[in-house]
């Protein structure tokens, strides 16, 4: 049991590196970095979709953000950019452990010592004896969102905030929210990469869709 164990981190492991846990989950990779105080009344700059842009707009709100336009001053205090990205397709290699299987049998209903007695049957099962180091590949993107702040007083970095997902899925609408709920809880925070998993289907992403949606 131990050695089946064993064999099963092994493959886990192998999938965490390439981000190949499953096409539902993102393994997302967040950055963040805190520079001038610059405030929290902001215009958003971006040549995104309106749709990224909403989504944006409801996850900096909802982290204290005020937008301009809701406090009736004339100036913003920072100017938030939003990039969003996607490139590929290219192939993604990575390796994985298949288990080598071998065939067990033992007495079924007799102690193992005494498998001639009367009313005894074999029993087959299989045990994980080794293992054989495979490659494979597969189609995969890469994801990225950056939301850069900018203090208009200074024209000096207040904060930067990144997060880079790379895996199979090529529809940058439907990654969009998984990067930016994924980076939610780090915006204008100093951290360092920090790896998030996140599915397609995530409570707090289908959600957010949904807001966008309503609006």
């Amino acid at each position: 049991m131990k050695r089946t164990r064993s064999y099963i981190l092994i493959i886990l492991a192998s999938c965490l590196q390439v981000g190949c846990i499953s096409s539902n989950t993102c393994i997302v990779d967040v950055q963040s970095t805190l520079g001038d105080s610059a405030g929290i009344v902001y215009v958003l700059d971006t040549e995104a979709d309106s749709v990224y842009a909403a989504q944006a707009d409801i996850v900096l709100q909802r982290n204290g953000f005020v937008p301009v336009v809701d406090t009736g001053q004339s100036l913003p205090e920072i100017s938030i950019a939003l990039n969003a990205a996607i490139r590929g397709p290219f192939r993604k290699t990575y390796t994985y452990y298949q288990p080598v299987f071998a065939q067990r049998y033992s007495c079924c209903s007799c102690p193992p010592s005494h498998c001639t007695c009367s009313g005894h049957r074999n029993q087959t099962s299989y045990e994980i004896v080794d293992s054989v180091k495979r490659t494979a590949s597969y189609q995969a993107y890469t994801r990225t969102l950056k939301i850069k702040a900018t203090n208009l007083k200074t024209g000096n970095n207040a904060w930067e905030t990144s997060a880079t997902s790379t895996g199979k899925t090529g529809d940058l609408h439907q990654v969009f929210p998984v990067l930016l709920i994924a980076s939610e809880p780090f915006i204008a925070t100093n951290t360092s990469t920090t790896r998030v998993l996140k599915k397609l289907n995530n409570a707090a992403v289908l959600a957010l869709v949904a807001e966008t949606k309503e609006h």
